[in-house]
């Protein structure tokens, strides 16, 4: 296989911009501490997806900001009645950035993969390695005297619910309704979907809803419907409050119920794309064309109305990393839709609630709750722990790494001067080393600028997690940052050198596909990417890959996909004469769809454990 100048330039084109991050101090045990409001929803399965097991719980929890919590819960098992939840402690660990791992509430010797923010503590026990499928959500008690004055204007509400543990009545809901501050929230149009009303949306008017708020921010939201299968929400549900009244969650307690309900607050300034923008975590639960499925993840939204969603799901077949692009696009109110979802985001921004709740027929129902990253910083040589980076696609915190990974990280304090290798890349550049699981990474570039680095994780690297340590031109060792560590991490290149927008991608002359030079059915084009893993023969860290056979194959599978359409991979591996630059030659499909508004498709890139769908392609007949 011939190589290109243009593929050298390509590669410095898209790498070529930064992402700098602004942020506070660096989380720890401390950083979760005191009283919060949870609701906890556990479902679990046979092989077959017949529910074998359906727990919720909703309470208290106490952490000590020393690794462990208390809790005061009462708990719904299966199809009974509420009754106290007992073993009522557990531990808890915060590592720097925001990632938590903590005991399960409701299922000893399992930990859910959680996040802390500002508004709260969200996750899934994504790591189970079972048929369990559960979402936690938590928000810090009010520290101040609560009533029904503290909901008042419209709050977006959005509800997942299986009542009498039956999957086969699973139901969604999105709509809005206004707290009067005084217990009314008068009489709403609830829209929805429901398994037994045929996975058609709904609509039911509900005549006088009303709501309680005790003192301690806890209370109780009464839907006068009575019979749960004909309602798309219907009774009592118990809810807790923020302290700002921007946000609730809750659930019903009654006999059998499971599920949720999360309620936002309306902007009432006039809400924008722009009003959605920065990173979050994110959290839900979802039951899809008869499969559970649940997550933890992060987001970044461009205020440009397109959010990166990185999510580590749990699913039947095992553990999938999924990093979709979804385009979003809000009413004034904060309101409106990403993707086929219905999305409510709070007048600063966060917190924000989703839903499968969709107009027409749904086969989807799903609710999901997102919270702020909390804001990091230190002082000296410095590595964000939020600002480590698939050098292509800049999927958000959490997405995780992989051995021959080309890497962007950002901190402070780590260098006086930028400097750019050429190949083969050093191990030290500009006075500055890279420790991977302490073995130094190549290193492409040091940025003093951008405070950013520019590296490849070493194939040598190996086990769950990937630390990083900066060692800075002067010799002192920055604060470690541990990184999910898996096979494969796909990343497209994009030309806009942000990971989304058209995907480099050339043509068989090495010219670039652009709208003005599209691909067309049935030829062969050249994708350019990072994270692919370990390829056979073997290229020693920061060397070149080989130009002549044998070349550089990746150990294992690779799809691609072209406006949805499966497409024939002709090569993959590592491009000839490049290092940490992954190649995969891709043969566009002859059934590719193309939208009526544009030439350009998605163009997607899976492995055996993770997808990524976040650039597009032109293509033209």
């Amino acid at each position: 296989m011939t190589t290109h100048p243009n593929c050298a330039r390509l590669l410095g084109l898209v790498l070529a911009l930064g992402m700098p991050m602004a942020w506070g101090q660096v989380s720890s045990n401390q950083s979760l501490s005191g009283k919060y409001f949870f609701r906890h929803v556990m479902l679990t399965t046979d092989s077959s997806g017949n529910l074998t097991d359906s727990r919720s719980a909703s309470g208290t929890i106490t952490f000590n900001g020393n690794g462990g919590f208390t809790f005061t819960a009462q708990q719904i098992v299966g199809t009974n009645a509420a009754a106290p939840l007992t073993g009522n402690n557990g531990s808890y660990t915060v590592k720097a950035g925001g990632f938590v791992t903590l005991t399960n509430p409701q299922k000893s010797g399992v930990l859910v993969n959680a996040r802390l923010g500002p508004q709260g503590l969200i996750g899934a026990s994504t790591e189970s390695g079972t048929t369990l499928y559960d979402l936690l959500l938590a928000i810090p008690a009010p520290t101040q005297t609560m009533s029904a004055g503290s909901l008042t204007g419209t709050y977006y509400v959005s509800t997942l619910e299986f009542p009498n543990a039956s999957l086969g009545l699973a139901r969604d809901s999105f709509f809005p309704m206004g707290a009067n501050g005084s217990g009314s929230f008068g009489s709403p149009s609830v829209t929805g979907d429901a398994i037994n009303l045929n996975s058609t949306t709904t609509s039911q008017n509900v005549s006088g809803v009303t709501y309680a708020v005790m003192g301690d921010g806890s209370g109780t939201v009464t839907f006068p419907n009575a019979d749960v299968t004909s309602a798309i929400v219907a009774g009592a549900k118990s809810i807790y409050v923020s302290q700002d009244g921007s946000y609730f969650i809750g659930g019903s307690m009654a006999n059998g119920s499971h599920g949720f309900i999360v309620g936002v607050k309306a902007n009432p300034t006039g809400a924008t794309n722009g009003s959605w923008s920065g990173r979050f975590w994110g959290a839900g639960l979802q039951f899809s064309n008869g499969r559970l499925t649940a997550y933890t993840g992060s987001v970044n939204a461009t205020g440009q109305g397109s959010a990166i969603w990185y999510r580590r799901i749990r699913q039947p077949e095992g553990n999938l990393d999924f990093t979709p692009l979804h385009p979003y696009n809000l009413n004034a109110d904060g309101s409106g839709t990403a993707l086929s979802d219905e999305i409510a985001v709070a007048a600063k921004g966060a917190p924000f609630v989703g839903s499968g709740a969709a107009a027409g027929n749904s086969a989807n129902y799903e609710i999901y709750f997102g919270i702020q990253m909390p804001p990091q910083s230190g002082t000296g040589v410095f590595l964000n722990p939020q600002g480590i980076f698939n050098a292509a696609s800049f999927a958000p915190a959490g997405n995780p790494v992989s051995p021959g990974e080309f890497v962007t990280i950002y901190g402070s304090g780590f260098a006086t001067q930028s400097a750019a290798a050429k190949l083969p890349f050093p191990s030290t550049l500009a006075g500055v080393q890279v420790l991977v699981n302490t073995q130094p990474a190549p290193l492409y570039r040091v940025d003093a600028t951008l405070n950013r680095i520019d590296m490849i994780v070493p194939y040598e690297v190996t086990g769950s997690t990937a630390t990083f340590v900066i060692v800075g031109s002067n010799g002192t060792k920055s604060n470690s940052v541990d990184v999910p560590l898996t096979n494969t991490a796909p990343g497209i290149f994009s030309i806009n050198s942000n990971g989304i927008g058209p995907g480099a991608v050339l043509h068989g002359d090495f010219s670039v596909v652009s709208t003005t030079s599209p691909a067309h059915p049935g030829e062969e084009v050249q994708v350019f990417l990072t994270g692919l893993g370990a390829v056979t023969p073997a290229v020693k860290d920061g060397m070149p890959a080989p130009t002549s056979a044998p070349l550089a194959v990746t150990n294992g599978p690779v799809g691609a996909y072209v406006g949805g359409a499966a497409a024939a991979v002709v090569f993959q591996g590592l491009a000839p004469g490049f290092a940490g630059l992954y190649q995969v030659n891709v043969q566009i499909p002859g059934n590719v769809e193309l939208p009526t508004n544009s030439d350009a498709v998605p163009l997607a890139i899976q492995t055996g454990t993770a997808f990524s769908d976040l650039v597009d392609i032109a293509v033209a007949p």
